[in-house]
């Protein structure tokens, strides 16, 4: 299990708590189950021949756009400060004076991802800028929590210093056989490390499973052909915010 950077740690218990407060940790929640639940409904593996590749990257497209919509359009979220922007395709909060990205962990991995082995910002231009703001920001008062430092010197700058990190990144897995999905709140780096530290947001439970899917293939048994089986049809529910807003 990794050990994180002490004071990172600290600073993203504070985050978490205060999107949880505002409502934001529930919203992009909410929109990861229905985003993974229709995507899994409409996965076929043997007649359209998809893969985890392919359903990672349509669940990682349809959860950008969906959260950008609903937090552009709610005026419950412009009222706390809280607003969308696109950087290349993808998504941005700004909440707080941070800037908060979504980003999913191998699909292969499910929600046991290996937050060191399994994430490389150095492919994503913005996701590569957003670790070396945090890195410069926290400067020479943090360290790779995976590297020994040769003297155990204090740090007391460290505590001051890591509010500097105002990039954050939203790491989200979702397991195939049974539909269900994690989500942890995290600061990234560029040392070898990739994150100064990853907190748990939340886990779902085996009561929210859907029909099971093994590996690439259903198991579901024996099944119409997928010609005549009825279209999957999307969950479509009141956006988070506008039904309280109206009776308010």
């Amino acid at each position: 299990m990794a050990t994180w950077d002490p004071h990172a740690t600290h600073r993203l218990e504070s985050i978490g708590a205060e999107l949880r407060r505002n409502g934001l940790v529930d919203l992009v929640r909410e929109a990861i189950t229905d985003v993974w639940r229709a995507n899994r409904a409409r996965y076929e593996p043997d007649e359209l021949f998809d893969d985890s590749f392919t359903l990672g990257v349509t669940s990682t497209r349809n959860l950008a756009n969906r959260v950008y919509a609903y937090v552009r359009d709610d005026a419950r979220w412009r009222a706390t400060g809280a607003h969308a922007g696109r950087e290349y395709g993808t998504t941005v909060l700004h909440v707080g004076g941070l800037e908060l990205r979504l980003v999913k962990a191998r699909s292969t991995a499910g929600r046991h991802p290996d937050f060191v082995a399994d994430f490389d910002w150095r492919d994503g231009e913005m996701r590569q800028a957003a670790a070396a703001r945090n890195r410069a920001a926290y400067g020479p008062a943090a360290r790779d929590p995976f590297m020994a430092p040769l003297f155990e010197v204090d740090q007391p700058d460290a505590a001051t210093a890591v509010l500097g990190c105002r990039d954050v990144f939203l790491a989200w897995g979702a397991d195939l056989p049974s539909g269900l999905t994690a989500g942890w709140l995290g600061l990234p780096t560029t040392t070898a490390s990739r994150w100064l530290a990853v907190t748990p947001l939340w886990w779902d439970e085996a009561a929210g499973a859907e029909p099971a899917v093994n590996g690439d293939r259903r198991t579901t048994g024996d099944r119409p052909a997928f010609g005549d089986r009825p279209a999957p049809v999307p969950a479509i529910t009141l956006k988070p915010g506008i039904q309280a807003g109206r009776t308010a």
